[in-house]
């Protein structure tokens, strides 16, 4: 088990390694997918967070998504899922994988306050997804591989109250969400306030005047990994990069007939879908992943110093 600590020195390397350009917002949501928090209940602002990487089953909550706190650097760290419950995969299969789907690392710029499901009686507060953002549907299996089917599409992947009260718990609702522990206040009978990390991660950014919140998602595998990195020389471009490096993709890709939007240094739907054409025909299915790393860097002559 690999257990490593997030702090701003790694928040940094992670920013820079992406190229992802933060906004100026008082508080920036960053999921950890296949990561557990040391303490799953201190959910208070520190300077760094203890975390173990574990692998994700789609049955056991088996994420992290933290609050970055931009006024001091610090962190807040809450149990969750960010991946879809097997169960409401297996029901999706046979609709042709309609009904859940898996969000793709990257960087999205808009989570706005607003309702999860405002017309159900569990509906309550939340943060909704505001724009449309590359996805993974299955039809084969009760995963998401390279070689499943890539949707850019809104399909409101919230971020919101999951629903279960543990680590260990063998049901969570999502079918595609970002899920944090506990219960939320709803129409619901016996539901009348928002209980564990849910409340806690609920009142931090209800009670900040800011509106909308930037979300960084990435694995827990590639999070440890950059932890024990001493420098980072290597850029890796994903959905959400922007600056002169996806600028010089662009123009790779456009070169190659791959890419025919413009070249604005926007790493977005129409760099997303050529990235994943090019890798499909140079690499196969299985290794279309729409981040570019070195082997595709290398393909494309395309240098990824930073």
């Amino acid at each position: 088990m690999a257990i490593f600590s997030f702090n701003f020195e790694l928040l940094q390397k992670i920013l820079t390694t992406n190229q992802f350009e933060v906004p100026e917002s008082e508080l920036i949501f960053i999921g950890l997918r296949g990561t557990i928090i040391t303490n799953p209940n201190d959910q208070s602002f520190q300077s760094q967070q203890s975390l173990s990487v574990f692998d994700v089953n789609y049955l056991n909550p088996r994420c992290t998504i933290m609050q970055w706190r931009t006024s001091d650097n610090t962190f807040a760290a809450f149990p969750a899922s960010t991946v879809p419950y097997q169960g409401l995969v297996r029901s999706a299969i046979s609709k042709n994988g309609m009904g859940a789907n898996c969000l793709m690392t990257g960087f999205y710029t808009d989570y706005r306050k607003g309702f999860h499901k405002s017309s159900s009686p569990s509906g309550h507060e939340a943060f909704r997804q505001n724009a449309p953002h590359p996805i993974r549907r299955t039809v084969d299996d009760l995963d998401f591989d390279n070689d499943d089917r890539l949707e850019l599409d809104n399909p409101f992947d919230n971020i919101h109250c999951g629903w279960f009260d543990g680590i260990n718990a063998d049901h969570y609702s999502s079918a595609g969400c970002q899920v944090i522990m506990g219960f939320p206040k709803c129409q619901k009978q016996g539901r009348d306030k928002n209980i564990g990390p849910w409340k806690d991660f609920h009142d931090n950014a209800y009670a900040l005047g800011q509106n909308s919140f930037p979300y960084i998602l990435l694995t827990g595998l590639e999070t440890f990994n950059l932890s024990s990195a001493n420098n980072i020389t290597r850029a890796k471009l994903r959905y959400g990069s922007s600056g002169l490096l996806v600028e010089e993709l662009q123009t790779k890709l456009k070169a190659k007939s791959y890419y025919e939007g413009i070249v604005d240094g926007n790493f977005r739907d129409r760099t997303m879908k050529a990235v994943i054409a090019f890798q499909k025909a140079f690499f196969g299915n299985d290794s279309a992943d729409g981040v570019v790393g070195p082997v595709t860097a290398e393909q494309l002559d395309l240098v990824l110093d930073v």
